[in-house]
């Protein structure tokens, strides 16, 4: 059973799933900001934080059966999913294989469907990932990943930022507490998948929220998703890169509370 949190509220319940390296801590800020109108869950996958390191051949598979099981072990309904980055990439397995029975509402948070550069597809990982730089950073999260998860962190900022070094320490932190199995399983797993033709199955009530100034995505991915899922709105932060909800907190709040009440019932 993976790690997780649950601080019960008097609303609506919101589970989010974190990102490749990061854990429930990213979002200390968000749940505490959320207050007590809303039923919060925070999870570490495998390998990440306070959870278990993952059994050799662990995937992108499993870590949506991992998250079905907080849900239905916690009994929880109408719930609705934050996915950060690879975190998104999670609730999007989870969505395809266990449907939406127990989730009413996405929100995915600066994720792209396709993380590899091919001709055509301009919405890669950095804005030009290819199978070289792929490789790279696979021999990297083998060899040094302290390094790799500590330029990951940087890059969580906006282009130009100079974030507090509190934000940076809370990530840095719990990130240099992954195993390496983790990022290797689930990097391995995520430049694999091409959500590009599937993603538009998905046709529950969406949020995407994407930062202007993001390094890991810096093209306009989050309006090809726009137009690729049949119910999806957009926000855009236009001082933030990819971990926007530290970099623009009260507005990630707001945006998150409006999109939940404003779908409660739909």
């Amino acid at each position: 059973m993976i790690h997780h949190v649950r601080r019960p509220g008097a609303g609506p319940i919101v589970l989010f799933v974190p990102g490749l390296g990061m854990t429930s801590q990213s979002f200390a800020h968000t749940t505490a900001g959320l207050g007590p109108g809303y039923d919060v869950v925070t999870v570490d996958l495998r390998g990440h934080g306070s959870s278990p390191t993952p059994p050799p051949g662990w995937t992108l598979d499993d870590a949506a059966a991992d998250l079905a099981q907080v849900i239905d072990r916690l009994d929880l309904h109408d719930v609705t999913l934050v996915g950060w980055s690879l975190g998104a990439t999670v609730t999007y397995n989870y969505l395809e294989r266990y449907g939406t029975d127990r989730v009413s509402r996405l929100v995915s948070v600066e994720m792209s469907p396709y993380l590899l550069r091919e001709e055509g597809w301009e919405h890669a990982a950095f804005g030009g990932l290819d199978a070289f730089g792929a490789l790279h950073a696979t021999q990297q999260q083998w060899a040094d990943p302290d390094r790799y998860l500590t330029a990951l962190v940087e890059n969580c900022f906006a282009a130009g930022a100079d974030p507090e070094p509190a934000l940076t320490q809370l990530l840095l932190a719990d990130s240099l507490k992954t195993s390496r199995l983790a990022l290797l399983a689930l990097w391995s797993g995520v430049l694999t998948q091409d959500w590009r033709e599937r993603i538009g199955a998905l046709t529950l009530p969406t949020l995407l929220v994407h930062g202007a100034k993001s390094r890991i995505f810096p093209t306009e991915v989050g309006k090809w998703l726009l137009g690729a899922l049949p119910d999806a709105r957009l926000e855009m932060f236009s001082e933030s890169g990819h971990a926007l909800f530290l970099e623009e907190p009260g507005r990630f709040v707001r945006v998150l509370r409006d999109f939940v009440d404003g779908t409660a019932g739909a």
